[in-house]
């Protein structure tokens, strides 16, 4: 298993355990780089302990646990939470701040604890079978295992089509589940089921909205003042480090926060890592450039060709152990590599749009919600008359994209649209796709509401609230951070990102909606927070993600590659989807009728996946079912 993830950790590798159970870990050595690789063991050999990923707090714990008689031999954060549990046990995921997971191992009451951090940053994976568990941070070292199965879940394929992204706590593997962000998992000799796991959350954002219907007298500026502070407290906790590190860098607003407070605690010189593209129409490298100079950074352009891109698709279709509908994962893997020439971790905005609502999608709800009240057919010939005049253009997130993607969520219920905004295909088109054997192995109803099904414990105050609940607890966690933490580590790189620190989450989650999204100006409290921070032009700045030509690159010779891949022979030798719905996608898009960008995309990175898992071309077995085993357990992730 560990031979699967020596990327993770090139820093060594070790292996304990006792009483049947083992522990494996592959370090990536970022704090007391002389300690050993090995995991940690208790003084009498009885308790086990590994983390991938950062405590942040691990300092403060260890003075208390010193305070209270604990002894420790290295600097590292994985000893910390091995002494933790023998103080206060599982209830230790409550004292950890940072990005993490961890497993816990005590041969004395056979009890093993895992443990996700309350984003998501960190993965886990793990199956249950035949007396067995097996967990690890990739699927592929959970495959090594010998009692592993390889089977398709066709659950989370057709959730794949819709969204791009595999929702937790599906995984594509049949028996394969992910432990859903804030939540544990505890097996042991106790409880209704001796053996086993019992899912358990232990941290939800929603309990941290303001309560529906109470007034908060707080003003804007007082707000900003307590952002502005506890930035500056998240930026301090999550940068300790004894190698060096830098700032993936857009330019925009996230980012460039960072960058700016990064520069007031660590001084001026800070690496800035920056994306750009040979076809200026895809290029903002010069904007990011001016803004890490404006900051005091040191900027670092990487501007990627056609062949970068090709030889970056090779690098992700190799190394993805997940199928991922994301096609900025090829940039993300080149800028990781580019940054680990240079440091060995660094700091990104990912998680700031979903709790502070930057997305546009935000101000599409009220558009929308006032088209829905106009008669259909009135609507249904506005945008046809728009279409018209808006032709397909293949560019980047141009005017008839946007309005593609509009049109697809109007007349839905507003978390449906959103899904529809963010996602793939529709649930029609995506079931449209499957082979029928792999519809049929699908629960009954399942294709009515293909959406993820993210429940708050109570419920959030306004549809603002809702809105940002689910993309934090979907979008963000099952695209977003598992393409900066699959890339980051396939370079070897540890990537944090400071928005997620626990007490800044829950500081914005209290914050009213109407401070996030005044009138039609997204981020709103972030922008009054760092205003005398940033440069002007960067506050203004419309919100642009890294995107890539693919779209062009479909009509420019992908599109044959995309031909051949997708053959009625290699089709049918899958037995997963319909030749024809296929092709009809595709020739829609070489024709310049639609612009299929992200199912292409999707349905490209899902084939590669294929390949590396089962197999060029081979047959891909789909379980019939659900694995019977373990549907309490989504239950209870569902709850």
């Amino acid at each position: 298993m560990l031979a699967r993830i020596p990327h993770r950790g090139p820093d060594g590798q070790g292996l304990v355990g006792a009483g049947g159970c083992r522990l494996g870990l592959a370090r990536l050595a970022i704090i007391d780089l002389a300690a050993p690789a090995a995991p940690f063991t208790s003084e009498d050999g009885e308790v086990f302990c590994v983390v991938n990923g950062q405590i942040d707090n691990h300092r403060e714990l260890r003075r208390e646990l010193e305070a209270r008689g604990h002894r420790f031999a290295t600097g590292i954060d994985t000893e910390v939470v091995l002494h933790l549990w023998e103080e206060v046990g599982a209830d230790l995921v409550h004292r950890l701040e940072g990005m993490f997971a961890f497993a816990v191992w005590d041969a004395r009451a056979g009890t093993l604890l895992l443990g996700r951090d309350r984003a998501g940053e960190k993965p886990l994976f793990f199956w249950h079978g035949d007396g067995t568990l097996v967990f690890a941070s990739e699927i592929g070292a959970v495959l090594a295992h010998p009692a592993v199965p390889a089977r398709l879940d066709p659950r989370a394929l057709s959730r794949y089509l819709v969204h791009g992204y595999v929702p937790a706590p599906l995984s594509p593997l049949d028996g394969i589940h992910k432990v859903p962000a804030g939540h544990v998992l505890e097996v042991g000799r106790g409880g209704p089921a001796p053996g086993a796991p019992r899912l358990r959350r232990y941290w939800d954002l929603a309990d941290h909205f303001p309560a529906p219907g109470r007034g908060d007298r707080r003003s804007a500026d007082d707000l900003a003042e307590e952002l502005d502070a506890e930035l500056m407290a998240a930026v301090r906790r999550r940068s300790h480090s004894d190698v060096p590190f830098g700032v993936f860098l857009s330019g925009g607003i996230d980012s460039s926060t960072l960058l700016a407070y990064l520069t007031e605690v660590h001084g001026r010189g800070i690496p800035a890592f920056t994306l750009g593209h040979i076809d200026r129409a895809f290029d903002e490298s010069d904007y990011a450039v001016d803004t890490a100079r404006a900051l005091g950074a040191e900027p670092h352009p990487l501007i990627l060709s056609r062949a970068d891109l090709e030889a970056g698709l090779r690098a992700v279709g190799e190394g993805m152990d997940e199928p991922l509908g994301d096609a900025s994962t090829i940039p993300t893997l080149l800028l990781s590599r580019f940054a680990r020439d240079r440091v060995k971790v660094v700091f990104s905005g990912e998680g700031a749009d979903e709790l502070l609502a930057g997305y546009p999608t935000y101000l599409g709800q009220r558009l929308a919600a006032g088209l829905d009240r106009l008669p259909a057919k009135w609507v249904g010939a506005l945008v046809a008359g728009l279409r018209r005049l808006l032709p397909v253009s293949m560019g980047n997130v141009g005017a008839d994209y946007l309005l593609q993607q509009f049109a697809a969520g109007l007349g839905r219920p507003p978390v449906e649209r959103h899904h529809l905004w963010f996602g793939s295909l529709s649930p029609g088109r995506a079931g449209g796709l499957l082979a029928p054997d792999v519809r049929s192995a699908l629960p009954a109803g399942f294709l009515d509401y293909p959406f993820a099904d993210a429940r708050p414990g109570q419920p959030p105050p306004d549809l603002l609230s809702e809105l940002l609940y689910t993309d934090f607890t979907t979008y963000l966690q099952d695209d977003l951070l598992t393409k900066v933490d699959r890339m980051t580590m396939l370079a070897s790189l540890e990537a944090r990102a400071v928005f997620l620190d626990r007490q800044l989450m829950e500081l914005i989650a209290g914050i009213p909606s109407r401070h996030k999204v005044r009138r039609w100006t997204t981020k709103a409290i972030l922008r009054r927070a760092v205003r005398s921070r940033l440069p002007a032009a960067v506050l203004e700045r419309r919100k642009r993600g890294f995107n890539i030509p693919f779209s062009r690159w479909v009509l420019e010779g992908l599109g044959d590659d995309l031909a051949r891949r997708f053959s009625p022979q290699r089709v049918e030798a899958r037995g997963l989807f319909s030749w024809h719905a296929i092709r009809a996608l595709l020739d829609e898009h070489l024709e310049r009728r639609a612009d299929h960008r992200k199912p292409l995309y999707a349905l490209l990175a899902f084939d590669m996946w294929c390949d590396r898992t089962f197999g060029d071309a081979a047959p891909v077995p789909v379980a019939e079912s659900a694995t019977p085993s373990l549907r309490a357990v989504h239950a209870e992730a569902r709850r």
